[in-house]
């Protein structure tokens, strides 16, 4: 009896309080969200008498306010997680063409294989479609990209030694404004954890996609030639980033492509090369560089050197031109020509470039 007692006589104080509480809360509600905790005085008064009760038996029962308390900000950090996956899709949305993005940076979304188109020996380029209810939607992200890919969860999922789930960084190479679809050309690796996997699937299983996340941001006309140095697998930002250069009219960027390869079959994305620098003679120059090339090889043999750089991407200090040197490949080879990355961060500028004289903005490892 003097429990209840108690409760109602805090129900009689509170009421008076609560009721002004409601009144000045629901005047700033529309303007601005109430700082601190959850709002307990409005929500249990719009609940009446009960309500009230409740309210009281709260200030009397720490444990059940301190659980309700950690129930709400779950439910908080829910919503705000769902928001956030929303506003992805709108910034994606925003870089692309006006479709919305089918990639969303903080969530891992399913995309089904619908084609296989074999390059070479060891690599194909795959179709992943974002669904019948997807076709309007663009990758979305700027140039230069990537996107995160793992394997599904279950029995098959691709784990490394520690039992995490293997995850890698791809470079698409279909554009970014590509509705409704996504192509990324994968070169296997025998010794590879997720390769492998990738190259055993058939069309009508997924895969997880995250992103996309922004490499370097491109900039018509920053600029007045851009080197590319790639080797291998590492071709596929060269392919993004001058391709679209090339499909910007107002660009006058002129680009120089230095491509190394082990052997002439290696070459990726060949006949794609080609093309552009048939289609943009004054603006694209490709090389390509064989390890050791076959009888009648016209191109250059060997490492990728300060000297054939020179040769092939000849600068004059006095010039005045605004250049961009870009490097992706191997990590010795980005070691050797630039010096290693820092983990995500660029790094001290070494090897090749900084005998040449490059100044560390003028370089930049993919």
């Amino acid at each position: 009896m003097a429990s209840t007692a108690r409760i109602l006589s805090s129900v009689r104080i509170a009421r008076p309080a609560l009721a002004a509480n409601v009144t000045r809360q629901t005047r700033g509600y529309a303007s601005a969200a109430a700082g601190g905790g959850p709002n307990y005085g409005l929500i249990l008064s719009l609940a009446g008498l009960t309500g009230i009760g409740a309210y009281a038996y709260l200030q009397y029962n720490p444990a059940a306010k301190a659980e309700i308390s950690a129930k709400a900000h779950e439910l908080e950090a829910k919503a705000e997680k769902k928001v956030r996956g929303v506003q992805s899709e709108v910034d994606a949305a925003n870089q692309g063409t006006g479709s919305f993005g089918a990639l969303i940076k903080d969530t891992w979304t399913p995309f089904t294989l619908t084609n296989i188109e074999p390059y070479n020996h060891n690599t194909a380029i795959y179709t992943f479609s974002f669904g019948d209810d997807s076709q309007h939607k663009v990758s979305g992200g700027q140039v230069a990209s990537a996107l995160l890919v793992k394997s599904p969860g279950g029995d098959d999922e691709v784990k490394d030694d520690k039992g995490k789930p293997v995850i890698r960084p791809y470079t698409p190479v279909s554009s970014t404004e590509q509705k409704g679809s996504i192509d990324l050309m994968i070169k296997e690796y025998p010794t590879g954890k997720l390769t492998p996997y990738i190259s055993s699937m058939k069309p009508g299983q997924q895969l997880l996609f995250k992103g996309p996340i922004v490499k370097y941001k491109y900039e018509p006309n920053t600029f007045d030639r851009g080197l590319a140095v790639a080797g291998g697998s590492g071709i596929t930002p060269m392919y993004q980033l001058i391709s679209h250069s090339l499909n910007i009219p107002e660009d006058k960027t002129k680009w120089t492509l230095v491509f190394s390869n082990v052997t002439e079959k290696d070459i990726l994305l060949r006949k794609e090369w080609d093309e552009l620098a048939k289609q943009n003679p004054d603006r694209l120059d490709v090389k390509y560089v064989l390890d050791k090339g076959p009888w009648g090889w016209k191109g250059e043999t060997g490492f990728v050197t300060p000297a054939m750089l020179s040769k092939l991407f000849p600068r004059s200090a006095n010039s005045g031109e605004r250049i961009k040197a870009f490097v992706c490949g191997p990590p010795p080879q980005v070691k050797s020509l630039a010096g290693p990355k820092d983990g995500p961060r660029q790094g001290e500028l070494q090897g090749a470039f900084k005998e040449l004289g490059y100044a560390a903005d003028e370089v930049f490892k993919f």
